[in-house]
């Protein structure tokens, strides 16, 4: 009798384990709750914002070293041959700060007073490439210090004097806006320039503003200055 007791309460037990609910199992990969998106550059604080353009301005010179390197010494002639050569992505010559994304080349559109930048605008890049090989339309003999003629400056006597030749010579041998004048070192004298920095704001000529970031002509350096940068060694 006992045993017929112990049988049945056993089948009570397996019944009634058979009844509880299983677990579900989903097939496949597993559920991953969504990605938080990434934070905009508008969304940054000022210091957050700098460090990513600091970021991609080094970049860009880390590139260069390479192509000087390869390239005896020598500064690209434009920004999108790094991309050609394949020491940079074309993504890599957007600016995070550039609503435009390259569009509106090295200055804003809304930046009249920079018009002549404009000759070194290159489709798909947000920087100001100062080093370009393009002709230099602006009026560089009242600006640049010492006797400066197109036969000094056309340094590779292709009957044109670049933006590159007359910012070597520039930085060799200073300009009408230094107190005193003299050449620039190379930690000081911008080659890349980020007007996209602080937009809108890099439009003020206040002296007092950063509103420009700028990869120097080390290739090493990133520092911040008004628009008119040569004005901060005016002081």
């Amino acid at each position: 009798m006992k045993q017929l007791l112990v049988f049945a309460g056993l089948a009570v037990l397996i019944a009634g384990c058979a009844s509880v609910e299983q677990p579900q199992v989903t097939q496949g990969m597993p559920q991953v709750a969504p990605l938080l998106k990434e934070k905009s550059y508008a969304d940054m604080t000022a210091v957050e914002q700098r460090a990513v353009i600091e970021r991609e301005l080094l970049k860009i010179g880390a590139a260069m070293q390479k192509y000087k390197s390869a390239n005896k010494g020598e500064l690209p002639p434009s920004l999108t041959v790094l991309v050609k050569d394949g020491l940079l992505k074309a993504s890599d010559l957007i600016s995070s700060a550039d609503p435009s994304r390259g569009s509106e080349g090295g200055v804003p559109d809304s930046y009249t007073t920079w018009g002549q930048a404009a000759e070194t605008d290159e489709p798909g890049s947000s920087y100001l490439y100062e080093f370009s090989a393009v002709a230099c339309g602006w009026n560089w003999k009242d600006y640049v210090a010492g006797t400066a003629t197109p036969e000094k400056l056309d340094v590779n006597k292709d009957g044109v004097v670049s933006w590159a030749e007359v910012k070597s010579w520039q930085m060799r041998n200073g300009d009408t806006v230094q107190k005193p004048v003299g050449g620039y070192p190379a930690s000081a004298f911008p080659v890349v320039r980020c007007y996209w920095y602080n937009y809108p704001a890099a439009y003020t000529t206040d002296a007092s503003q950063g509103v420009v970031l700028s990869l120097a002509a080390d290739l090493k350096t990133v520092f911040s200055s008004q628009p008119w940068w040569e004005k901060d060694f005016a002081k």
